[in-house]
């Protein structure tokens, strides 16, 4: 049993490839082998090739767009952050082997080639949104593999920074910086299901429910009890009404307020004595109607000393 345990093993992507562990020959990059190999596992060359187009023609279709992908994926993966290093990398045994058997022996795309590929043919209008579907159906396959009856989603946005005068880039004054401000969609596993690239000026809500909506839907075709949490930001009272008639259930933060505090007046006065290492919590549900809201909802409030 250990003497089995101990051999290589083999892949499916490569079959000529076995994965070994010799201290005399090692790679820094070598870890990648095995995300290809679940890449290869959950089908993510046909996803590519299904969704993504290909407008070349001639000698520029020397490197598949799959390989393409692929290495631009990998190095952020690998921990390179833009195509600077791909010059190095076109020729590291790793990033030659993970791709197609096209470049087995040429090597992976150089700088110039790679960033072709990211500012241009990704940047098509037809394969910008084709990336997304290729995320959500990948992100299928593996729910269909550990499929779960109660899905439980998380909504917020996020600051990307920027430098100099990028399009659609405006200063948020919560984030005091110039910035995109993209929403995002993810499953409590943490996978991001969909997301939406913003100006930099929009509120966090802002586009809710072009991501919201069809997650819901699709989780609900196939049987599936939906819940979603968010914090604040994504209080408002058309949320709210969008997840009761589909019956989500959900959990929202809400602003604090004078109204309130007032129902939890009995909460907020601090324990007489020494305090405890441990800290009080005390909790209060009632019903709450905001003088924007339809109807009444269930509040809980925490409050901690």
């Amino acid at each position: 049993m250990g003497e089995k345990q101990n051999e290589p093993f083999q892949l499916s992507f490569n079959p000529a490839l076995k994965v070994d562990f010799q201290g005399a020959r090692v790679t820094s990059d070598g870890g990648l082998i095995l995300v290809r190999e679940l890449d290869e596992r959950l089908g993510l060359g046909e996803l590519m090739a299904k969704h993504l187009s290909d407008s070349r023609r001639g000698k520029n279709t020397q490197l598949p767009l799959a390989d393409l992908l692929r290495q631009s994926v990998y190095s952020r993966i690998a921990g390179y952050e833009d195509v600077n290093d791909a010059e190095r990398l076109s020729q590291d045994p790793t990033f030659r082997l993970i791709g197609s058997e096209k470049i087995w022996d040429r090597g992976a795309a150089l700088t110039s080639r790679l960033q072709t590929f990211e500012t241009e043919m990704l940047a098509e209008k037809e394969n910008f949104v084709s990336l997304a579907r290729i995320n959500r159906d990948l992100i299928a396959k593996v729910e269909a593999i550990d499929a779960q009856q109660r899905i439980v989603l998380d909504m917020d946005s996020t600051e990307i920074p920027v430098y100099g005068q990028q399009e659609n880039s405006a200063y948020n004054g919560h984030f005091e910086s110039t910035c995109y401000h993209p929403l995002m969609l993810f499953n409590r596993e943490g996978d991001c299901l969909s997301a939406k690239l913003r100006p930099g000026n929009v509120h966090s809500a802002d586009d809710w429910d072009e991501l919201l909506l069809p997650e819901i839907e699709r989780q609900q075709k196939l049987g599936r009890e939906v819940v979603f949490r968010a914090d604040a930001a994504f209080a408002k009272p058309e949320i709210y009404e969008a997840l009761e008639e589909r019956g989500v259930k959900y959990a929202i933060r809400i602003p604090a307020n004078e109204n309130l505090e007032r129902d939890i007046a009995e909460l907020l006065t601090r324990p007489v004595g020494r305090p405890s290492y441990k800290p009080v919590v005390w909790y209060k549900s009632f019903l709450y109607q905001a003088a924007s809201w339809k109807t009444a909802r269930r509040v809980v409030a925490k409050v901690e000393f």
